[in-house]
């Protein structure tokens, strides 16, 4: 099957997501994730199987959770690490 259009933005963003995340890129997954999630917003001019769209849209949701989940762990360590710092401090 041949891809264009949107269908090809689609699976062209996604296999880079998938990318970005296996290589623990993830300032710039943030980047892909907001792009693909746009063209997600309206299915209608799509042509991929239903499926596909269903999968990449739980896909997209389970990346925010954790990237949400993420950005908790981000903030805890750089609370932990000024707490070093101070402790340190002496």
């Amino acid at each position: 099957m041949a891809l264009s259009g949107k269908d090809k933005q689609v699976i062209d963003l996604s296999l880079e997501l998938s990318k970005k995340l296996k290589d623990q890129e993830f300032k710039q997954a943030w980047t892909l994730a907001g792009e693909l999630s746009a063209l997600l917003k309206n299915t209608d001019d799509l042509s991929l199987p239903y499926q596909v769209i269903e999968c990449i849209k739980k896909d997209v949701s389970s990346y925010y959770s954790m990237n949400q989940e993420y950005n908790k762990v981000t903030n805890r360590a750089f609370a932990i690490g000024s707490s070093f710092e101070r402790s340190a401090s002496i």
